[in-house]
């Protein structure tokens, strides 16, 4: 009798069923996998978060205030490449504060480097390279010697200005590399208001600086930062715990994404002083979270948000509680101005915010936000009037100061 001739192989059948079967198993795994490192990254995100705010902190504890925003030199000559144009951000004012001090000696001194090059936007053609105290790639001379605290944040040729550190990036975000120069993702809320607040307290008008915006200030500068204007803990009356110190923004990536390039020259009033959802109808109908082309869209490549850390400029460090986490960026007048500054991320439903004691916590993008029409201005009557509760719900009073919301009972 002959034996059974026995197969160690698999059949085509068999090596089929398997592959199939693996197949659906990595594709089970992949969105775990994905959502892991996701999880770390908001992780890391909350992590760098925290440490920006403790540098507040302890600027605060060292000088009784917190960091200006909108702050440095000038001069009535108004100079960006002898100047910084009192436009400096609070995160320059902190970087002591969170392991740049080595970054902060360069810029609270002299410093040699290439020539200036441009004295209003960043050069979209430049690439930079990464040796933080270095020249420009292809450029070696050091033949320009800029002033103490440096010239204005978007003069290319100052190499600090261009730096990207890493505590002011969200692992999420994926935005690298020109046009931009050194990318911030967080940014100081400035309450819920928007009148005058792209130039705060001091301003240059007539061929000089003058603290003319004083009285616009005490109407609208309603968060805990204002523009060129001092401010500390003890303002804030509302209670840190309950008040929103600090906002997440996501970078702008030069794809019309309606959260990181403002629709611009959309008028104040009638404008977004009127409605902070004036420009809710120039989104693509076919993909909501962009815009459509149109001749609103700002047309320098240089200006999207998070562009320049070193910069006080609403566009690139500044945040407002008018509309929700990840809606639209309205302007009135250009992208130098401000409009509807609204947090953003790329967190899936929300974003981080660091409140005034420190805390970090996460804003869904469904929080409770008012009315949604007007804003509070100087001359506003009745519920827009000066000194008013915010008229932007939950969501407002979380970002103005000293206004008596009763935060703590409804956060």
């Amino acid at each position: 009798m002959q034996r059974p001739h026995h197969h160690n192989g698999f059949t085509l059948l068999e090596l089929l069923v398997v592959m199939g079967i693996i197949g659906i198993l990595v594709a089970m795994l992949l969105p775990a996998v994905q959502a892991a490192r996701e999880a770390a990254r908001r992780m890391s995100c909350s992590n760098n978060f925290k440490q920006i705010a403790l540098g507040v902190a302890q600027y605060h504890d060292a000088f009784g205030n917190l960091p200006l925003h909108g702050t440095g030199t000038f001069s009535n000559a108004n100079d960006p490449t002898n100047t910084n144009q009192f436009r400096l951000s609070f995160l320059v004012s902190i970087t002591p504060f969170v392991g740049q001090s080595t970054l902060w000696e360069a810029i609270s001194d002299e410093y040699a480097g290439p020539p200036p090059r441009t004295s209003n936007a960043a050069d979209p053609d430049v690439t930079y390279g990464m040796d933080p105290y270095g020249s420009l790639d292809g450029d070696d001379g050091l033949t320009h010697l800029y002033p103490s605290m440096g010239p204005a944040p978007s003069e290319v040729s100052y190499t600090p200005w261009r730096i990207d550190i890493s505590t002011y990036r969200c692992p999420s975000d994926p935005g690298a590399g020109s046009p931009a120069m050194g990318r911030t993702n967080y940014a100081a809320c400035l309450g819920d208001a928007i009148e005058g607040l792209d130039a705060g307290s001091w301003r240059y008008e007539a061929s000089q600086w003058t603290p003319s915006g004083e009285t616009l200030m005490r109407a609208t500068g309603r968060g805990m930062f204002v523009p060129r204007m001092v401010t500390s803990y003890g303002d804030v009356t509302d209670g840190l715990s309950s008040t929103i110190m600090l906002g997440e923004i996501a970078t702008d990536l030069s794809d019309l994404d309606k959260r990181t390039a403002p629709s611009t020259n959309n008028g104040w009033s009638p404008g977004v002083l009127d409605d902070v959802e004036f420009c809710r109808s120039q989104a693509d109908p076919n993909r909501p979270m962009f815009w459509l082309r149109s001749p609103k869209l700002e047309n320098s490549s240089a200006q999207g948000r998070g562009f320049r850390w070193a910069d006080s400029q609403s566009l690139m460090t500044g945040c407002n509680t008018t509309l929700p986490p990840n809606r639209e960026l309205c302007f009135g007048g250009d992208a130098a101005t401000i409009g509807t500054l609204t947090f953003s991320s790329w967190h899936q439903g929300g974003c981080h915010v660091a409140m005034g004691d420190g805390a970090i916590k996460f804003i869904t993008d469904s929080i409770e936000c008012g009315n949604q029409e007007g804003t509070i201005t100087k001359h506003g009557q009745d519920e827009l009037a000066p000194g008013s509760p915010s008229p932007f719900g939950l969501w407002g009073a979380l970002g103005t100061r000293d206004q008596g919301e009763l935060n703590g009972e409804l956060f």
